[in-house]
């Protein structure tokens, strides 16, 4: 997870900054453009819960910088009452952070082209992101052979399968 800004040009809706969450197994990127710093607990906190009811897993663990965003009383609490592990880089490391770092840096270099390309105003970089961020989701990277939206769609089908199964073994036994 990282945070990215501010940006020069205030959006038209007065976002700054762009949060980028990023699931470390498929990929999967989830960003949102904030207007204020302190808005990143809310939409983890938010993505957090939705992440957990889709794949009916818990989240382990969330690398961040030492950005006070990130390093704060409440936000600190809330990992640890929900036994998260926040894994925090080294000062001036961001490579430690590489995957949210590296995908910040083509957002950014996206979202710079597809707006010079279609001629709209600099106050559309938050459009630009969520059009970014929707075919990246839908684009295999690297030597996978799913998309990340593919890949989390089949991880939860495995998934409940493997309940399923779970649940026809435990009455098989109790019924032996």
């Amino acid at each position: 997870m990282d945070l990215c800004g501010p940006f020069p040009d205030v959006e038209i809706g007065g976002h700054r900054y762009i949060l980028s969450i990023i699931d470390d197994f498929s990929r999967k990127v989830t960003t949102y453009p904030i207007k204020e710093k302190t808005e990143v607990f809310k939409h983890f906190s938010n993505y957090q819960k939705g992440a957990e009811r889709f794949l009916n897993s818990k989240v382990i663990n969330v690398r961040t910088d030492n950005g006070l965003e990130f390093c704060h009383a409440e936000f600190q609490s809330y990992l640890d009452d929900l036994g998260i592990k926040a894994e925090r880089t080294n000062v001036y490391s961001p490579q430690q952070n590489g995957v949210a770092e590296r995908y910040n840096y083509t957002a950014v270099d996206a979202i710079k082209v597809m707006l010079n390309s279609s001629g709209l105003s600099k106050g559309f970089w938050a459009e630009a992101l969520l059009c970014h961020t929707y075919v990246w989701n839908r684009v295999c990277h690297g030597n996978q052979s799913l998309t990340p939206l593919n890949f989390t769609v089949v991880i939860n089908h495995l998934l409940s399968i493997l309940k399923l199964l779970e649940a026809l073994l435990t009455q098989v036994y109790l019924n032996n």
